[in-house]
């Protein structure tokens, strides 16, 4: 930061050095900053709307011609390119559950998609073969779809394109709706178009709904291939924000396939870590909730060793709730333990739904439990989650609640 200097020629300099460090390959000729100059005076800088397009070693001297047309793009459109790479509210249901505050935060319900112009991150290549692609022809094939009334025509449209559709977020959800409303081996047809693409759809915001819809209507014969290109990569896509809600489709679904279970057993290898992870511990749970018996024994065993710690994590604080009431042969054993550390984990900001688990455990003495958390009641007062602890179960009232006036 300190190379953006006062001067606003200085300034404009500085980001267009910093940008050049990324567009051009190392150790290729950059152009003049003065032969930029003028493209860049005509224009005013404004700080995330400039693009910088890929360009041919061989065709620089357009430099200064994109640079300034990315700007006046930048100016008449500055939500494009977060449009583009963002989820969308109606989606299917992601694996963190409910309106619970250690859920990762949602997004603002005032960021919608527009189709009147589908868009389009900043410098983005258009597939040559997608040009019959906009919002006439997708609003006609979803209403065929939707129909039923000619399914096959709109199929047909569809062959070839499935890859760069998926890519697309509103081609994703047309790939969708052809997958839910096609027979199997039509279904079958147009995912057998991402064979070769699933672990880069894993990362795409967009791509990897249609993977979700893959796993979930298809037979195994048909998305198979969606595990075995995983293989001997699990443990960094189980990790990855879209691509653990693919692994977690895969337990919920195909559980107990070979290919399924080898990816179990290789995330399974670093557990500990899977666990806190703040998208690994979605796959984590669920191997306790669809896993086979082994594998629901090895999450189970990783809390038990450490359940305090556990517990007092964000995120592992879920499993730990998952464990106490699955009816794990570690159930007993970490109950214990819990029981004994409840009023530390009453005054932990994430403890203390672990706290509330332990307390209406049916085999919890909870009378006892009760009284622990009545003696400091003083102090769970102090803080917001405990006064919801309070409220929950019957000892206080909710954070922010009026009391009432007799």
């Amino acid at each position: 930061t300190n190379r953006f200097r006062s001067s606003e020629s200085d300034t404009r300099q500085a980001i267009f050095e910093a940008m050049a460090m990324v567009a051009f390959p190392v150790g290729a000729t950059m152009m003049p900053w003065d032969s930029l100059m003028p493209a860049m005076d005509s224009q005013p800088v404004q700080p995330g709307l400039i693009a910088m397009q890929a360009i041919p070693l061989g065709n620089r001297s357009d430099l200064p011609h994109l640079l300034g047309g990315a700007v006046s793009a930048g100016k008449e459109d500055d939500t494009s390119g977060a449009s583009a790479s963002d989820d969308y509210e109606d989606q299917d249901e992601q694996p963190a559950s409910g309106s619970d505050p250690r859920s990762s935060r949602r997004k603002p319900e005032s960021r919608r998609l527009n189709l009147g112009k589908i868009p389009m991150a900043p410098g983005r290549l258009t597939n040559p073969g997608m040009a019959w692609f906009n919002k006439q022809t997708c609003e006609q094939l979803q209403q065929q779809l939707s129909e039923g009334s000619d399914i096959s025509s709109a199929l047909e449209a569809l062959i070839g394109h499935v890859w760069d559709l998926s890519r697309h977020p509103v081609g994703c959800r047309l790939v969708q709706s052809a997958i839910e409303r096609s027979s199997q081996k039509q279904a079958a047809n147009l995912a057998s178009e991402l064979q070769g693409h699933v672990q880069e759809a894993m990362t795409s915001p967009h791509a990897n709904y249609v993977l979700q819809k893959i796993v979930t209507h298809l037979t195994w014969q048909s998305c198979g291939f969606v595990a075995e290109e995983l293989l001997d990569s699990a443990s960094h896509f189980a990790r990855h924000r879209f691509g653990c809600r693919i692994f977690c489709r895969l337990i919920e679904f195909h559980a107990e396939q070979k290919p399924t279970l080898m990816l179990v057993e290789e995330v399974l290898q670093e557990a500990e870590d899977l666990c806190c992870h703040p998208f690994g511990h979605h796959v984590a749970q669920s191997v306790l909730e669809h896993g086979i018996d082994q594998h629901r024994d090895v999450v189970a065993e990783t809390i038990d060793r450490n359940p305090l710690g556990y517990a007092r994590n964000q995120n592992a604080s879920y499993l730990v709730e998952r464990v106490l009431s699955s009816g794990s042969k570690y159930q007993e054993s970490l109950l214990s333990e819990l029981s004994s550390s409840l009023v530390d984990l009453a005054l932990s900001r994430y403890g203390c739904y672990v706290a509330r688990a332990v307390v209406d455990h049916p085999k919890t003495n909870r009378p006892l439990e009760l009284s622990k958390l009545t003696a400091i009641r003083h102090e769970l007062n102090k803080t917001k989650h405990g006064q919801y602890l309070l409220a929950d179960l019957g000892l206080g009232q909710k954070y922010g609640s009026k009391k009432h006036v007799h």
